[in-house]
């Protein structure tokens, strides 16, 4: 059914952002082709739009798991794109401004609580300070340094800028007297 598909595509938009740490525009120009025939495990190459660098991403085990669903629910055509525009029917992707509806309906219905505006952006951030957390968890103390350059940052302050939240909910937990 459409819901059905709705739902699925919901879920594949917060898995791909929330799993790869990409940018909005560069989730956009996900083809089913890029995605659907990956192993778990296996590496990928992707070139960022915005700064043109090459991008080595992993098939996480759950994002398999979504997709091979969601390709089973959808039967898709391998050469449209995942998050294809409506009047485009998978021969052009959608615009930022409808995924950001979107993601805003999806957070709505599921009552999630979040920081600062909702956007795309979100995602990324969650990637980003959840594999920071993971390495420190690890006992990976350049976690931080490692996401950096993961992600494409030239400089560590603007990965720092993403944990801000983070810090300050850390500086919560000291009491001065």
């Amino acid at each position: 059914s459409s819901k059905s598909i709705d739902k699925s595509r919901d879920l594949l938009m917060i898995s791909i952002g929330t799993r790869l740490g990409l940018r909005v525009v560069d989730n956009l120009n996900l083809k089913w082709k890029d995605l659907m025939d990956l192993q778990v495990g296996e590496r990928f190459i992707r070139v960022e739009k915005k700064t043109d660098k090459e991008r080595i991403l992993v098939m996480s085990t759950k994002l398999k798991e979504v997709l091979d669903s969601v390709i089973e629910i959808t039967n898709s055509n391998p050469n449209h794109y995942i998050f294809s525009s409506q009047k485009g029917k998978g021969v052009s992707p959608m615009t930022i401004q409808c995924f950001n509806r979107i993601l805003k309906n999806i957070m709505a219905e599921y009552k999630i609580r979040f920081i600062g505006n909702c956007s795309s952006h979100v995602l990324r951030k969650s990637f980003i300070v959840g594999s920071i957390k993971k390495g420190f968890e690890n006992g990976d103390h350049l976690s931080l340094v490692k996401v950096s350059r993961l992600i494409g940052h030239s400089n560590i302050n603007t990965t720092l800028r993403y944990t801000n939240f983070e810090v300050s909910q850390s500086f919560g937990l000291f009491e001065l007297s």
